[in-house]
């Protein structure tokens, strides 16, 4: 089968794994009720024709049907409607916040990727040693300690006790450091960059590990060896690259969870990103912003696992196209 027929094959999946969610979401976000009506609730002194006038403003009045068909064709061009608590475009809000998740989580899943790959080789290629067993029982505890509780950590040490780093927001309030917004933003994200980077070193680093000892135990290892070739060129050159691929998978999945694991460091760290904005619009009941984030989630996991897929085939021919 052809590269170009696997990647349609994997396009038309696509689509219905992103159609699908959408019928969910929509169906549970009606299943509630009329949001309006739910949020003036609270407010005896609002009339039916209020209610009826603010329903059609935000297209609460037609059929489910209609309903959902136009809101799938809004979607399908960025156009995520109005958000009812803060009467802003929800498209212009995700791309606001959106960017100052993005600032955060690119960073730290690059910075992860280079320091679990030097650590996992160290490791593997010193199997049951003193560093071996030092980098696994690391790598566990830091797999299973809770983000929240690093977070926490991390300003307890260095905010609070050291009083070296910022423990909240982007942005200074008054004074920024050495006047300047770039590297008053910078030193504001450490702390939240340091949290991410230590939970994804520890997951990248067990993953790493174990694929490259069980290729560095290969045939075509040892063959590499024989031939005289240096353990580095053995290691970086060939064993690496088939070690990658495991690894490749779990960085699809990061990735497209970019924004799906956010709230945690973004309420920890009161950091202005999607991750904030979303349990804002949950507590609120904003179901345009409910539903236009849950979508950006879908469409970047979704498409996250395809490039995934088709990386496979470009890192080790060996795999088949199916």
């Amino acid at each position: 089968m052809g590269t170009a027929r696997y990647i349609a094959r994997r396009l038309i999946f696509s689509a219905c794994l992103i159609l699908g969610v959408s019928v969910i979401l929509f169906a549970m976000i009606n299943a509630i009720g009329n949001p309006i009506e739910i949020l003036l609730a609270e407010r005896p002194g609002m009339t039916d024709e209020v209610i009826e006038s603010v329903s059609r403003y935000y297209g609460l009045d037609g059929s489910v049907t209609d309903r959902y068909f136009t809101w799938l064709w809004a979607i399908l061009r960025f156009d995520f409607g109005t958000s009812i608590i803060y009467n802003q475009p929800v498209s212009e809000m995700l791309v606001t916040y959106g960017l100052e998740t993005l600032k955060i989580q690119i960073p730290a899943i690059l910075i992860a990727l280079v320091v679990s790959v030097l650590i996992s080789v160290m490791a593997a290629t010193r199997q049951y040693s003193r560093l071996d067993f030092g980098v696994i029982a690391g790598a566990m505890l830091g797999h299973s300690l809770p983000g929240f509780f690093i977070g926490i950590l991390l300003i307890l040490v260095f905010s609070y006790w050291l009083g070296i780093l910022p423990s909240y927001g982007a942005y200074s309030t008054r004074n920024m450091l050495m006047n300047s917004t770039l590297i008053d933003g910078l030193w504001h994200m450490v702390l939240p960059v340091g949290m991410l980077v230590f939970f994804n070193t520890a997951t990248l680093t067990l993953l790493m590990r174990s694929s490259l000892v069980e290729v560095l135990r290969q045939d075509f290892i040892t063959a590499a060896r024989a031939s005289g070739l240096p353990e580095r060129r053995v290691v970086f050159g060939h064993a690496l690259r088939n070690a990658f691929i495991p690894v490749l998978t779990y960085l699809g999945i990061l990735f497209g969870l970019m924004l799906g694991t956010a709230p945690v460091t973004e309420t920890v760290f009161t950091w202005p990103g999607l991750g904030a904005l979303y349990i804002m619009a949950i507590q609120q009941l904003d179901y345009p912003l409910i539903m236009g984030e849950t979508m950006i989630i879908t469409f970047m996991l979704v498409g996250a696992t395809l490039l995934t897929d088709i990386a496979y085939v470009a890192i080790d021919p060996r795999i088949r196209l199916a």
